[in-house]
């Protein structure tokens, strides 16, 4: 489905992968649904650079919605878009302030650039990745999407990827 952030078109849903972490029971937050987003062992999580590039959008003023409220209208909340050779990837739902980039940086692979937050129309604090083709300058996020890999593989719904990291100072036990 396509939705629109001030941008255009936007499709974020047709290759996109939605990023979650579970602490060590295998739960997504501390209890079923909290309202807090720092009860998910997500939030906070420092989110690195996958590529080198430079960066053609950054957004980082809309808040960290409490669970299950979104910020309607600004889709991706607080995103950047990172322009890597000829292939554009947008990272989205950051927390509120934590972008480390502006518009025309240029970035390397595993820059820390932000940490994950609730930002913008998401149900629970979660990462989203897509990469698409570059889009027009009034419509960055007008260009055709590009299936993406991790660790080699293209992921379909419910698959893991072990990414075990340790937990950020701000958030639960993982």
């Amino acid at each position: 489905m396509a939705s629109s952030g001030g941008y255009g078109i936007c499709h974020c849903s047709e290759c996109g992968v939605d990023l979650i972490a579970v602490n060590r029971w295998g739960f997504r937050a501390t209890s079923i649904q909290p309202s807090a987003p720092s009860a998910y062992a997500i939030f906070g999580t420092p989110v690195l650079a996958p590529c080198a590039g430079e960066v053609v959008v950054a957004f980082d003023n809309r808040p960290d919605m409490p669970v299950p409220l979104v910020d309607e209208g600004y889709p991706a909340g607080n995103h950047f878009l990172l322009r890597c050779d000829r292939i554009d990837i947008l990272l989205g739902h950051f927390r509120q302030g934590s972008l480390q980039i502006a518009i025309g940086d240029s970035v390397v692979v595993g820059q820390q650039i932000g940490e994950v937050g609730n930002s913008g129309e998401t149900g629970e604090p979660h990462l989203h990745i897509h990469a698409q083709l570059p889009g027009t300058p009034e419509r960055p996020f007008s260009g055709a999407p590009v299936p993406i890999r991790f660790q080699g593989r293209f992921l379909v719904r419910n698959d893991i990827v072990d990414m075990t990291l340790p937990p950020p100072p701000s958030s639960p036990e993982r």
